[in-house]
């Protein structure tokens, strides 16, 4: 399972170079390559509905209230390039100042002065289904080698239909006539014939791409960024001024992108059959956490003005939790960033879930060092991956490049949900060990996840750790769980055989003491984290602790 995935719902595209954002043809298609049947979209909430998002752009020169900044770009050889927010003129619409751009060419080819228009946090990077953008142009100074344009750079897609992978653009130019064309197999052009005077020019960016290139699924389309500009030619000068720029967003985005993203869903597994789409999201409002559910519904942040910020209190994420808990939701703390006090005081804050393995060496300890305090004291939390993939290019080569499989008895969404709920996962590397399988097994039932209170001073255990590659040192990590509340973790590591393909299985005796438990890690030759089992908890009988249903396992 990839289960931190995000798609044309999510942000991209949010730096000076661009690069766009995944759509989800991009990450199905990942999946397919990699050999990933099941992948959890989980898109920002906020971001899913726009919440807190620039509704108009007006141009005058300040933050605009949402941290709005602009960056100059050249593209191409110009000889002089100006921008200003000027009071003269200015859309007959609005009161206040239009950007202004020129742009002067010093070569024959086209060059162009772009002002990219960076929102900050992202502030209108979403799906741009059921939506329309406006903006009111004047083209001052525009001719057969002098045009305005605004572009919106989307989403990446895959190599489809003879086009190569990558970002798709589409341009609109104000010039001497009306048109429309492929300027590149991946850039759609919409020319509208300048009428002297300031005029409105309407974008519908989905059905444009779907004018453009109908083989895609046009509403899997985001947008990453937004960049105003003048494109010259042949030592010409071109000016143009741009005003009253406008989202309008319809009830599709605004009120139920839920239901848009599953019909978006429906459509794509049509041409990904082999693979199960299933829908939660990152709250991000918060720390950031998974939701896995059935029936996945938004949390209802209250009203909000434009550029929120998240509120990072323990207090705002448990009543999160709590919210999701109650509709029988499964709760993944992302990549923690906190204090093992904290974490081991406030139970992981309630979640049932936590990323681990991923980003690098120094990372992984830490959050290893978190696991193991929480499983020191008896808090029964399932280790996942951290994919978090925002682009939809190569999941392999990301040093991040982990992912979580399941023992299911199927990829139906309920049967996961109850994998992840008992522990019943493990975690591999998609390059480094993409074949990994493991597992605990004792008296021939899997007891990976579970927790055993039992009067037995001793469990006999076999470790699963198959389709590793050669060279790899498998490691018995093997805790105390004395549930006193300390935060240092109380671990001895084993170096055992790995298992052979065909033959007995590697054995491990558990003693139980006072309470302990045990997982399975496996390393390269540098020590870098391959792969890790969930653990198993040997408590004595009489253990006053809560386990949760899915966990429970008597002796």
């Amino acid at each position: 399972m990839a289960m931190h995935v995000h798609s044309s719902f999510s942000e991209g595209g949010s730096w000076a170079a661009g690069g766009g954002g995944a759509s989800m043809m991009a990450q199905l298609d990942q999946a397919t390559r990699n050999g990933v049947d099941v992948v959890w979209w989980t898109d920002h909430d906020w971001r899913m509905n726009a919440y807190g998002y620039f509704q108009e752009i007006g141009f005058d020169g300040t933050p605009e209230g949402g941290k709005l900044t602009w960056t100059r770009q050249v593209e191409g050889s110009l000889a002089a390039g100006r921008h200003a927010f000027v009071a003269d003129p200015h859309s007959t619409q609005e009161s206040g100042r239009a950007l202004q751009v020129e742009a002067t060419a010093a070569g024959q080819g086209w060059s162009t002065c772009w002002l990219w228009a960076k929102a900050g946090n992202s502030f209108y990077s979403t799906n741009l289904s059921d939506t329309t953008l406006t903006v009111d142009v004047l083209g001052e100074q525009l001719g057969p080698d002098a045009e305005l344009v605004v572009q919106l750079e989307t989403s990446n897609r895959p190599a489809t239909a003879d086009r190569p992978a990558g970002l798709y653009l589409l341009e609109y130019r104000v010039g001497l006539e009306d048109g429309r064309s492929l300027d590149t197999p991946l850039t759609g052009v919409v020319t509208t014939r300048a009428t002297g005077g300031w005029q409105t020019l309407t974008m519908d960016p989905v059905a444009d791409v779907r004018r453009f290139w109908p083989d895609l699924v046009a509403g899997d389309t985001g947008l990453a960024r937004i960049r105003f500009g003048v494109r010259v030619r042949e030592g010409a000068t071109g000016r143009a001024c741009f005003d009253r720029f406008r989202f309008l967003r319809g009830p599709d985005i605004v009120q139920d992108p839920v239901t848009t993203q599953r019909e978006l869903m429906d459509e794509l597994a049509t041409r990904y059959p082999q693979v199960t789409q299933a829908l939660g999201s990152e709250v991000s409002m918060i720390r950031h956490m998974n939701v896995y559910m059935t029936d996945f519904e938004l949390y209802p942040y209250p009203p909000t003005g434009k550029a929120p910020s998240l509120d990072p209190t323990v207090e705002g994420a448990q009543r999160v939790v709590d919210w999701y808990h109650d509709r029988g939701a499964l709760v993944q703390y992302n990549h923690p960033e906190t204090t093992v006090e904290e974490f081991v005081a406030t139970r992981a804050l309630g979640a049932d879930l936590v990323e681990v393995p991923g980003e690098d060496d120094e990372v992984v300890a830490e959050r290893l060092a978190l696991f193991d305090a929480a499983a020191r004291n008896a808090v029964f939390l399932t280790a996942t991956s951290q994919l978090d993939d925002h682009a939809g290019r190569d999941w392999a080569g990301l040093r991040h490049g982990f992912v979580t499989s399941a023992w299911a008895d199927s990829t139906e969404v309920p049967d996961l949900l109850e994998a992840m709920a008992a522990g019943r996962l493990w975690s591999h590397h998609l390059s480094r060990a993409p074949q990994a399988r493991m597992d605990l097994v004792a008296r021939g039932r899997s007891v990976m996840g579970q927790v055993l209170r039992t009067q037995a001073s001793v469990l006999p255990l076999e470790l699963v750790a198959q389709g590793l590659p050669e060279g790899t040192t498998l490691e018995v990590v093997v805790g105390l769980c004395d549930r006193t509340g300390a935060t240092e973790p109380a671990v001895e590591r084993h170096a055992v055989p790995v298992p052979p393909a065909r033959g007995r299985p590697t054995r491990f005796l558990l003693e139980r003491a006072g309470g302990r438990y045990l997982r399975v890690e496996a390393r390269d030759a540098d020590g870098s984290l391959l792969a890790m089992g969930n653990p198993v908890w040997l408590l004595p009988s009489d253990a006053d602790v809560v386990v949760p249903p899915a966990r429970r396992s008597l002796d």
